[in-house]
């Protein structure tokens, strides 16, 4: 059943304060996309020759103990008073922080052994963690209380989807310009993406800083003076005992976990199949196609976004998701036809349907935990943004954790070594079945768990009843 939406007034957040907002999701891209991403393998495996393997073992250690620091900065944010908010500070702290260790990441002492490497990498990885979460849990927890307004939840996400695919766009030509001409060794001529990297971080932290800091200075908590300044502080253990009774959060953790899981896992395999199988091992030319590819999608996901945030104010967005979902296995499986030797740009067709569906499931997901927020203060009398946050949080990282491991010990399985002169063809084909096997396995599971998410559009407007006639609108 197709419905009108309608957003008050006074649930709107008014168009400026959603774009600088919503600019913060530059560093998230820039922390989970870029450097432990995008760069990460070619940079220590291509360019330094560290197992991929033992640097997916260190992503595995990295984002374990981000999900371990998380539920403690959740859980701060939500306890934290100042004359400034709760979350801001926090936000402020965390974001110069975070720009200022990236660099860190990328300088390692020369003359070092790989076990060495691998401890720096931990270490400094650790720390820089650290500071992402102490950014990253209060940005998320802000975002769940800007609006109280179902459909209004939705047009901020869509917001912060689009800085997203803006990210996603300068990303993709992150490889493309580390390997390019401006850094190539003057002795050889060819790529040098270790030159290339390290004079690209200081722009990369910039981006990162302010970023980071625009949300603090332009955008209001709306709770915080009239609900969350004078609520009992929030013991750490009660809040996960909480968080972990709050059955719709379950079920959007299960869609997540398994979409990101199967996503991610594969991305390197992606990578490496465009550098050489597709392009015969020339990774200066593999990158200029995954810059076009990476524009073309940004293209067609960027003019998609109008189209599902007008479709998730129609229908319930537990709908709109499963439809998204749909879309994004039948669009991998293209791969089976589009990734051929010396035929590129057929990559672009897969890559066009995944632009229009698996990325626009983040456009729901935030918007549907807000909603989770206005439930969990239902049950608990309290606005616990942070420590909800937190808990989800802490299962996304798992399935970031587990797929960095899966993801270096697929390479190591599959054969590839970066010291070959040429990667056997059978090495790249079962890179290849891999790559699209895994996927359709893990996002299997999360349609079970959109079928039992709870909350439409019904529900959601009942919970506002009951929380307005409880302590008056917001």
């Amino acid at each position: 059943m197709i419905r009108e939406s309608r957003i008050n007034a006074a649930d709107r957040i008014p168009l400026f304060q959603k774009v600088v907002f919503s600019s913060g999701v530059t560093l998230d891209y820039m922390v989970a996309g870029l450097i432990t991403s995008t760069l990460w393998m070619p940079y220590f495996n291509i360019g330094l020759g560290i197992s991929p393997a033992l640097l997916g073992m260190v992503l595995m250690i990295l984002r374990g103990w981000d999900a371990f620091v998380d539920p403690v900065v959740g859980n701060f944010s939500d306890n934290f008073r100042s004359r400034w908010g709760r979350r801001r500070p926090l936000v402020a702290v965390g974001a110069v922080l975070t720009a200022v260790v990236s660099l860190f990441i990328w300088r390692l002492p020369p003359g070092w052994g790989d076990a060495w490497k691998i401890g720096y990498l931990v270490a400094v990885g650790m720390v820089f963690y650290a500071c992402y979460s102490c950014w990253s849990m209060p940005y998320y927890s802000l975002q769940l209380e800007l609006t109280p307004n179902y459909d209004e939840r939705t047009r901020l996400t869509a917001w912060m989807a689009l800085f997203s695919k803006c990210s996603g766009l300068l990303g993709g030509w992150a490889m493309a310009v580390v390997t390019s001409s401006l850094f190539a060794d003057p002795a050889t001529g060819k790529a040098d993406i270790l030159h290339g990297v390290r004079a690209c971080s200081w722009g990369i932290a910039a981006l990162i800083l302010v970023a980071g800091l625009l949300p603090v200075f332009f955008v209001k908590e709306r709770y915080y003076e009239s609900e969350a300044r004078q609520q009992a502080r929030d013991p750490f253990w009660q809040s996960i005992r909480e968080s972990g009774s709050c059955k719709p959060l379950w079920m959007l953790i299960g869609i997540s976990f398994f979409l990101l899981l199967g996503s991610t896992s594969v991305g390197t395999l992606n990578q490496y199949l465009n550098i050489y199988y597709v392009n015969g091992g020339r990774i200066a030319e593999a990158s200029v196609v995954l810059g076009w590819i990476s524009s073309i999608t940004f293209i067609t996901g960027m003019l998609a976004i109008p189209l599902w945030t007008w479709l998730g104010e129609k229908l319930d967005k537990k709908t709109v998701v499963g439809i998204l979902l749909a879309g994004s296995m039948l669009g991998h499986l293209l791969n089976v036809f589009c990734q051929r030797p010396g035929m590129p740009y057929l990559q672009l067709i897969p890559s066009f349907f995944l632009s229009m569906t698996a990325s626009a499931l983040w456009l729901f997901f935030p918007s549907m935990k807000a909603d989770i927020a206005d439930y969990d203060e239902l049950q608990s009398s309290r606005r616990r943004e942070g420590s909800l946050n937190a808990f989800y949080s802490w299962f996304i990282k798992a399935a970031l954790t587990a797929a960095a491991g899966i993801s270096g010990l697929m390479i190591q399985w599959s054969g590839f070594s970066a010291t070959a002169a040429e990667q056997p063809m059978n090495v790249l084909l079962r890179m290849k079945w891999i790559y699209v096997c895994m996927p359709i396995l893990m996002w299997s599971g999360a349609i079970f768990f959109i079928w039992k998410y709870p909350l439409d559009r019904k529900r959601m407007a009942e919970i506002r009843a009951d929380l307005e006639l409880r302590r008056g609108k917001m």
